[in-house]
């Protein structure tokens, strides 16, 4: 009996040591990932020690939770476990913790986006479920150490308790507190996310970003300008605008930028004539879809969303200035039923939202010749969403493989989006003959990874842009006016050029100062100067 107990306390010191390693070791590397001491010592700021705390008191209530005598305790400690086995799996895999941008795309990602990054979850959680089998097997058969929960229960409550106390404090006198009576209370969850860095913090913000969605729902136009935008606007010189939206498209993959594969052709001839630029050196403003997209539409800025619910968007200005405003898009594009995403919010001002039947996006140029026949509207605004190269990269058909016989499936989708347009092209040249057209892409892509994901590659980020026009007045100078000094043209002028093209006027001062101030809005939430990044990477 005596001998058990020996064993027991040998067993209880082991595991406790073994837990104060694993906590210190995963609290050093999410302040690192996350940046939150911006270069500074690690071992000298408090936030790493209350990390540690409320890690290893994490861990220690879940070892306590799998061994009581009530199923449900058991499942919830399971569960955790589980959790957090899939964050470690997270950061096996992709060298990162999980960010913000993730967090929020699992509460904005429609069933077609889940089904589409299966693959990659299944990479995540494989592990991590077979880790949790492994884990209770060992607990349930050899380990026999228990603890008491008193002391990490105590820990732990306390500083979530003091977080929240200082989460309060802080939303009283600063712009969360603007948010907060929005009804947008991630600002706020994001800051307990730093003092429980495991499953609690991440469970607290999807919880947020949940809760958050309603403040999407408002169908209500915005009467209020950007104050970069001179009023009145003047009567628009072109009768159809078209902005073509690829999506996770990567510069580096396309033969009109120097790949040595044929991927773009198509699109090499068309901006190659005369009144359409190739550009060099483009960039977005944002690494997910769901942030891309407003920063491109509407005045929404990195650093905040006031703008987004404030000013019109570009599709309330366009139809201000009598353009019949369309949104299409593939269906695995599709928005929620509620409409209730960043991006959503913009798309529903739209005078139509129409979603292809088909999944290739090759198919969209008959939707766009559909609404083109059927609408006499003088003056359209039309903005179209591809599918292009999204994970699982399935957006190609046979006439693709056929021309690159050898290319990987990256490529394929890259060649297919070139098709695509090609016919997008096509189509608009049959029915106008007084149109600008823009192809660009929300975001680049990490090939075999994703977006979003990584703190560090570039590649996310970099993207085609290319432009067309009948108007004389809207050529290469045009577009090259609006390059910032660091010689890259950035996502975050798209908003500024749409403005232009629709019979806008801005503000020179405004618009300068946005084009010295180049920065992207990170994977992780933070902005970061581009050039800085870009330099780091």
């Amino acid at each position: 009996m005596k001998t058990c107990k020996i064993i027991k306390n040998n067993q209880r010191l082991i595991l406790l040591l073994v837990y104060t390693v694993l906590s210190a070791v995963w609290a050093y590397i999410f302040i690192i990932k996350t940046d939150t001491l911006y270069n500074k010592s690690v071992f000298g700021k408090p936030l790493f020690y209350i990390d540690w705390i409320t890690t290893l008191c994490f861990i220690v209530l879940v070892h306590i939770g799998v061994y009581s005598r009530h199923y449900f305790i058991v499942g919830i400690s399971t569960l955790f476990l589980f959790l957090f086995l899939s964050e470690i799996s997270y950061f096996i895999y992709y060298g990162e913790v999980i960010s913000t941008g993730v967090l929020d795309s699992i509460i904005d990602t429609t069933s077609n986006e889940v089904f589409s990054m299966s693959k990659q979850v299944l990479i995540i959680i494989g592990p991590a479920f077979i880790a949790t089998t492994l884990i209770l097997f060992i607990f349930r058969k050899i380990i026999a150490a228990k603890f008491k929960s008193i002391i990490p229960f105590f820990f732990y409550i306390i500083i979530y308790i003091i977080a929240l106390f200082i989460v309060t404090v802080i939303t009283t006198d600063s712009s969360l507190n603007n948010d907060i009576k929005r009804g947008y209370y991630k600002g706020s969850a994001n800051l307990l996310r730093f003092t429980h860095p495991v499953v609690v913090g991440n469970l607290s913000y999807l919880l947020a970003s949940f809760a958050s969605t309603n403040i999407y729902s408002s169908t209500n136009e915005i009467e209020k300008f950007n104050e970069a935008i001179l009023l009145p606007p003047n009567k628009p010189d072109n009768d159809l605008v078209v902005l073509i939206m690829g999506e996770a498209s990567l510069v580096t993959r396309y033969s009109t930028y120097g790949y040595h594969k044929q991927t773009t052709p198509l699109m090499t001839n068309i901006f190659s004539q005369n009144g359409a630029c190739i550009i060099q050196n483009s960039h977005s403003a944002a690494a997910f879809t769901r942030d891309s997209l407003p920063l491109t539409l509407s005045f929404n800025i990195p650093e905040s969303d006031d703008n987004l619910f404030n000013n019109k968007s570009i599709i309330e200005m366009a139809k201000f200035n009598h353009y019949k405003t369309y949104w299409l898009a593939s269906p695995l594009q599709g928005i929620k039923d509620s409409f209730e995403t960043k991006y959503g919010f913009i798309a529903r001002k739209s005078d139509v939202v129409t979603f292809g039947e088909d999944r290739h996006d090759i198919h969209l140029s008959e939707l766009l010749e559909k609404t083109l026949q059927q609408d006499n509207s003088p003056k359209k605004f039309i903005f179209v969403h591809l599918r292009g190269s999204h994970q699982p990269y399935e957006n190609y058909d046979e006439i693709d493989k056929q021309a690159l016989p050898d290319a990987e499936k990256y490529d394929l989708t890259i060649h297919h989006t070139d098709r695509t347009v090609k016919a997008l092209y096509d189509v608009i040249n049959k029915y106008s003959d007084n149109y600008t057209l823009i192809y660009t892409s929300d975001h680049g892509e990490i090939v075999n990874v994703g977006h979003g994901v990584n703190n560090t590659n570039v590649d996310q980020f970099l993207i085609p842009f290319m432009f067309i026009s009948t108007n004389d007045r809207y050529n290469c100078q045009f577009i090259e006016s609006f390059r910032n000094p660091t010689g890259y043209l950035s996502g975050l002028m798209n908003k500024y050029i749409l403005s232009n093209l629709l019979g806008y006027n801005v503000d020179q001062t405004i618009l300068n100062k946005e084009k010295n101030n180049d920065r992207v809005f990170m994977p992780d939430g933070s902005v970061m100067p581009f050039l800085k990044f870009y330099n780091n990477d």
